[in-house]
């Protein structure tokens, strides 16, 4: 098996720790809050942040997943969607209790609260003070990273219907353009190691 981050992937990571660098600042989040602010009476704009809340749950995704493997695994006797669907769900489950204590320890106001997007509280148990990063983000990215480690041919695929989830978060002012960032940056922290974890008992013989 490959390292856990190889080159390609390091250079992802640290792209994207750039970008939410970038992005605060900046102060790129205001102008992109003002551009969904603009855009959100749509009713395009409104069926993908309601698309993006609910398939971006953890709880969607793992009892999905969980479906998924089961149906793949147990009843086509295919061991490796098995460990693919076992992978999803820990990635979740993972990736999402470190959000959560991410969130609780920044304690930054969403956007829809309309206070300075570099405003920071600290620690705090306000669902409205829990912006940074995004939940949906973390956990999406982190399912695309294991899943495409069992199926790199739709990694594209993974990795588009996770992008779509986190800009939705965006579009429906949950979340600022670097909550998403700094979210798919975890997520891919956590799950390519994860996935890679669990494919190498799959795929080791005896």
């Amino acid at each position: 098996m490959r390292p856990s981050f190889s080159w390609p992937r390091l250079a992802a990571l640290a792209l994207m720790l750039a970008g939410v660098v970038l992005v605060i600042t900046l102060g790129a989040d205001e102008p992109v809050k003002r551009w969904s602010e603009a855009w959100r009476p749509s009713p395009l704009a409104r069926l993908w942040a309601w698309l993006a809340y609910w398939g971006g749950l953890g709880g969607t995704q793992a009892t999905l997943l969980a479906a998924l493997a089961l149906l793949w695994g147990w009843w086509g006797r295919r061991p490796t969607h098995w460990r693919a669907g076992l992978a999803g769900v820990a990635s979740v489950a993972l990736s999402g209790i470190l959000v959560q204590v991410c969130k609780h320890l920044f304690g930054r106001p969403r956007p829809r609260l309309a206070l300075p997007s570099d405003e920071y509280f600290g620690p705090t148990f306000q669902s409205d003070l829990l912006s940074f990063p995004s939940g949906h983000a973390t956990t999406s990215l982190a399912v695309a990273a294991a899943l495409s480690v069992f199926y790199p041919r739709l990694a594209w695929l993974f990795y588009l219907l996770a992008a779509l989830i986190s800009l939705g978060r965006v579009v429906g002012n949950s979340h600022y353009l670097s909550d998403v960032l700094a979210g798919a940056l975890l997520g891919l922290m956590v799950g390519w190691p994860l996935g890679q974890a669990v494919a190498a008992k799959a795929w080791r013989r005896p």
